[in-house]
C-alpha cells in the first residue's frame, strides 16, 4: 500500500496539535504499508490453556485478559485467514485494545470466524456480584456509586468477553442512564449493566422491554409512579420516556428509507415518525409501573416502600390508563387494556416500525467502525436486523457480525476510504492502553471513577453522559473543514480545547507515574515488556505503531518519534518507552481509529 498525498477531514488533526508540545508530529501524511508482525511476540506468553475469565474481586491482580484466553484454536484455511494489518484493526473496533502481539497472531491465524464463535460464548461475569464483593470495604457493607464504575473498568480490562463488553458498552450509548445528577445508587447502575450484557447478543426486542422495564431507566426518564391522566387534577402521565424511547431508542425522528438516509417527498421535504399526539398515547400506554416487589394491591404502595432496583418494575392495574391510546402510523390501542398488555403491544409498535433497523445499525456502526458508514453499509447491516437469514427480525448476534464483518469494516477500504474511521473515544484510548501495559492492581481491583473532567480528565467516564442525548450526537458535525465535506464526527462533540490539553495532561502523568491510582488498587504498568525493543527506537515504534496505530503510523510521526526517544541513552529504557508512550497517546494514528 503506498502513501497517500492527501488526507479525509476526519483524519486530519492538525488543529489538535496546537495545543500540544508535539505539534510537530500531529499532522497525518498517510498511511504507509505496515510490516509483517511475524509469529513472534515480546508480549506476555500465551494462556490459551487457561479457562475463561470471571470478573471477581481478586480479578486484576494477575493482568490484563486477551480475547483469546482460552480459545482453542486452530490454524484457519487459508482463505479464512486475515493479515497482520486487518487483525489489529479487527481488534480495535471489536475489543478495547489487544494485550499483545500474541492476541493479533492469534486471531490472525485463526481467522475471525473461530474468534467469534468463541466470543459468542462468554457471558460475561456479573457487575452486581462484584458490587457486592466489594461492599465490604464500607463499614456498613452497602456499595458505593465508585464501585459500580470500578465494575465496568474491572470487566473491560481484565474479562476475556471483549466483544461483549464493547458491544454492551455502545448499548450504553444509545440506550443512557446517567448518575451525573447524582441519584442513581451502585445497585441500578450495576444491574442496568449486567441487563446490557446479557442482552449483547439477544434479540433487540427482548433489550427493549428489559430497558423499559428496568427500575433506573424508570427512574433516570420518569416512567416509574407514572399514574393515569386525571382530568380533575389536569395531570397526565409522564412523558420523557415515551418521547425518548421514540427519539433516541428506537426510530427518530423521521422516516428512514432501508439505508438510513431521509425519506422525501417530490419536495425534499422529509416525514416525522410521530408527533405529540403519539407521545402521549405511549405515555398512557407505559402508565402504571413502579418497583418490584411491592403489594399491588395496595393503592399507596405505589409511590411508597422498597425500592428494589435490581428487579423489573411491575405493574398497579388501579394506576394504569385505560383510555385508548394512540401509537405509530395510525395505530391505537383499545380502552380497557391491562398495563401489561398496553405495554407488549406498544413495544411492539416500536420494534416492528421499518426505522428500527437502519437506526440501530447506523449507530452501532458508529459505535464501533466509522462515523460516516455509506448507505449502502447501513442498509446491508439493516436488512440482517430485519432477517437474520432465519426468519428472525432483531437478532443483535447476528447485526453485531454483519457490522464487524462488513466490507466496509474489513480489508484496504477500511484503510483507504477518505470518510473512514472515527475517533476513538476517550475511555477507549485509556482502556487500550492500560491492556496493552498488562495493568495490574496489586488489590485486584481499580479505582478508576469519574473522568469526566475536560480539565484533569478525558471529558468521559461510564455511566457519567451529561444527558440522555449521550456524551455526543451521532449527527454531530464538528465546524470546519469536517462539516464543511458532509461528514460527522460524533466523538468530536466533546473534543475541545481544554479537553485536548487535559488528555495531554492525563495521559502524560499517567504514563509518568507508571500507572493509575496509587497504592495497592494502582493499576500498575509492566514496562518491562518492552525491554527488549527499547534499545533500538525503530523497533520500539514498530511494536508500539502495531499495538495502538493498527500499524498505521505516518512518516512524519514516525520522525517526531526517532528524534525523540534516540535523544535518550539507549541504557535508560524505561525513560524510552515512556517516551515513546506519550508521544502515541497524543498521535493522530492512536487517536484516530482506521
Amino acid at each position: 500500500m503506498s502513501s497517500r498525498s492527501s488526507v479525509s477531514p476526519v483524519s486530519s488533526l492538525k488543529w489538535y496539535a496546537a495545543y500540544t508540545v508535539v505539534s510537530l508530529m500531529l499532522s497525518a501524511c498517510g498511511l504507509p504499508e505496515a510490516p509483517g508482525l511475524g509469529g513472534g511476540s515480546s508480549g506476555s506468553s500465551s494462556s490459551q490453556d487457561q479457562p475463561a475469565p470471571v470478573v471477581t474481586a481478586a480479578e486484576g491482580a494477575n493482568g490484563t485478559a486477551s480475547s483469546t484466553k482460552s480459545m482453542k484454536a486452530t490454524a484457519a484455511p487459508k482463505e479464512q485467514q486475515i493479515n497482520d494489518e486487518d487483525a489489529l484493526r479487527f481488534l480495535s473496533q471489536a475489543t478495547f485494545g489487544p494485550v499483545s502481539l500474541d492476541e493479533v497472531v492469534a486471531v490472525r491465524d485463526a481467522g475471525l470466524q473461530q474468534w467469534f464463535t468463541h466470543q459468542f460464548s462468554l457471558e460475561a461475569a456479573s457487575q452486581m456480584a462484584y458490587i457486592s464483593a466489594q461492599s465490604a470495604r464500607e463499614k456498613d457493607g452497602k456499595p458505593r456509586e465508585d464501585m459500580s464504575y470500578e465494575a465496568i473498568w474491572q470487566q473491560w480490562l481484565y474479562s476475556e468477553a471483549q466483544l461483549r463488553a464493547r458491544v454492551a458498552f455502545a448499548l450504553s450509548e444509545i440506550f443512557v442512564i446517567s448518575n451525573t445528577a447524582p441519584d442513581l445508587n451502585a445497585n441500578a447502575m450495576s444491574s442496568y449493566m449486567d441487563m446490557l450484557n446479557r442482552n449483547a447478543f439477544g434479540n433487540y426486542r427482548k433489550l427493549l422491554e428489559d430497558v423499559t422495564l428496568h427500575p433506573a431507566m424508570g427512574y433516570y426518564l420518569n416512567m416509574i409512579e407514572s399514574e393515569k391522566e386525571d382530568p380533575f387534577k389536569g395531570t397526565h402521565p409522564n412523558e420523557n420516556y415515551a418521547r425518548e424511547v421514540l427519539q433516541l431508542f428506537s426510530i427518530g425522528l423521521l422516516k428512514l428509507n432501508p439505508d438510513g438516509t431521509p425519506i422525501k417527498d417530490a419536495q425534499g421535504a422529509t416525514t416525522p415518525t410521530y408527533d405529540q399526539s403519539v407521545v402521549e398515547g405511549f405515555a398512557k400506554a407505559f402508565s402504571g409501573w413502579s418497583f418490584g416487589g411491592r403489594d399491588t394491591s395496595k393503592s399507596d404502595a405505589f409511590q411508597s416502600g422498597d425500592e428494589n432496583w435490581t428487579v423489573p418494575m411491575q405493574a398497579w392495574a388501579s394506576k394504569h390508563s385505560t383510555a385508548s391510546k394512540k401509537l405509530l402510523d395510525g395505530r391505537t390501542l383499545a380502552a380497557g387494556q391491562t398495563p401489561q398488555q398496553d405495554l407488549r403491544d406498544a413495544l411492539d409498535s416500536i420494534f416492528n416500525h421499518p426505522n428500527v433497523g437502519p437506526f440501530i445499525s447506523r449507530r452501532l456502526i458508529q459505535r464501533l467502525v466509522t462515523s460516516n458508514p455509506s448507505p449502502a453499509y447501513v442498509q446491508r447491516v439493516a436488512a440482517v436486523f430485519d432477517n437474520n437469514g432465519s426468519g428472525e427480525r432483531g437478532s443483535l448476534a447476528h447485526v453485531v457480525y454483519a457490522t464487524l464483518m462488513d466490507f466496509e469494516a474489513r480489508g484496504n477500504v477500511a484503510m483507504q476510504g477518505p470518510n473512514s474511521g472515527k475517533q476513538r473515544e476517550p475511555v477507549i484510548r485509556l482502556a487500550n492502553i492500560l491492556r496493552a501495559l498488562n495493568g495490574t492492581a496489586t488489590a485486584g481491583h481499580t479505582e478508576i471513577h469519574e473522568l469526566d473532567s475536560a480539565d484533569n480528565g478525558l471529558g468521559q467516564s461510564p455511566l457519567l453522559a451529561p444527558s440522555v442525548f449521550n456524551f455526543f450526537s451521532p449527527d454531530f458535525r464538528n465546524p470546519g473543514p469536517i462539516a464543511a465535506a458532509g461528514l460527522y464526527s460524533p466523538e468530536f462533540q466533546i473534543t475541545t480545547e481544554t479537553s485536548v490539553v487535559g488528555a495531554l495532561n492525563f495521559f502524560a502523568r499517567l504514563i509518568k507515574d507508571g500507572g493509575y491510582g496509587s497504592g495497592d488498587t494502582k493499576v500498575r504498568f509492566d514496562f518491562g515488556r518492552f525491554d527488549a525493543v527499547a534499545v533500538d527506537a525503530s523497533t520500539l515504534i514498530n511494536h508500539m505503531s502495531y499495538l495502538f496505530m493498527n500499524g498505521n503510523i505516518t512518516p512524519t510521526t514516525r520522525t517526531a518519534m526517532l528524534r525523540a526517544i534516540n535523544s535518550i541513552d539507549p541504557k535508560l529504557r524505561t525513560d524510552r518507552i515512556k517516551t515513546a508512550l506519550i508521544l502515541v497517546s497524543i498521535s493522530p494514528e492512536f487517536v484516530i481509529q482506521r
